[in-house]
C-alpha cells in the first residue's frame, strides 16, 4: 500500500528547499568567506567584494537628499538676501523720490502764493482805476468779467463805489458776483 504524501507538504518543502539553495547561493557569491569557501584568484567570484573590502563599498558616496535640501535652502537663502537688498534700494529710490516731490510741492506753494500776490496787486491797480469811474461803465466791464474776478475787484475798491457798481450790475450777475470765492482761502 503505497501512502500519499499531501500536496500542500510537497509544495511546502520545495519552497523551504529552494529558499535554502538561493540564501547559499547569494552568500556563495557575495560572502564565500562566511561559508569557509575562499574564492581563488582566478574565478569569476573575485569581481565581488570581500568582507575586507565591503568598507569600501559603505563609505561610496550616495546622493544625500539632504544634501539636495542644503542645497536648496543655500539658493533660497541666497534669492532672499537679492530680494532684501532690491527692496532696500528701491525703499532709498522711494525716500528720494519722496524727498523730491516734497520740494517741488514746497515750490509750487511759493509760486502759487507769488501768482496770488501779483493777481492780487493786479486786481487793487484796477481797484484804484475803477474808484474813480463812473457806476455803470464799472458795471458794464464787471459783467465782461468771470464772477470770480470781478468780486476780487470788487472787494480791492472803496465801499461805497463798490456798492454803486453792484447797484449797476444786472440782478443775475451782482449774485452770481456776491456769492463766488474771492480767493482768500489760497493765501
Amino acid at each position: 500500500m503505497a501512502r500519499s504524501i499531501p500536496i500542500s507538504v510537497v509544495v511546502f518543502l520545495i519552497g523551504v528547499c529552494s529558499t535554502f539553495v538561493a540564501v547559499w547561493g547569494v552568500f556563495l557569491l557575495l560572502r564565500p568567506d562566511w561559508l569557509g569557501l575562499a574564492p581563488s584568484k582566478g574565478s569569476a567570484l573575485t569581481r565581488f567584494p570581500s568582507p575586507r573590502d565591503t568598507s569600501a563599498a559603505d563609505s561610496l558616496a550616495l546622493p544625500s537628499p539632504w544634501d539636495e535640501l542644503q542645497e536648496q535652502l543655500l539658493q533660497q537663502t541666497v534669492l532672499e538676501q537679492r530680494l532684501r537688498d532690491s527692496l532696500d534700494q528701491l525703499r532709498r529710490v522711494a525716500d528720494s523720490l519722496r524727498s523730491t516731490i516734497e520740494h517741488l510741492h514746497d515750490a509750487l506753494r511759493k509760486w502759487q502764493r507769488l501768482a496770488d500776490s501779483a493777481r492780487i496787486q493786479h486786481y487793487e491797480a484796477f481797484a484804484q482805476i475803477y474808484n474813480g469811474a463812473p457806476a455803470s461803465e464799472v458795471a458794464r466791464i464787471m459783467e465782461q468779467l468771470p464772477p470770480q474776478e470781478a468780486a476780487m475787484i470788487l472787494k480791492a475798491m472803496n465801499r461805497r463805489q463798490a456798492a454803486r457798481v453792484i447797484a449797476a450790475l444786472s440782478p443775475e450777475h451782482a449774485a452770481a458776483v456776491l456769492t463766488s470765492p474771492t480767493g482768500e482761502n489760497r493765501r
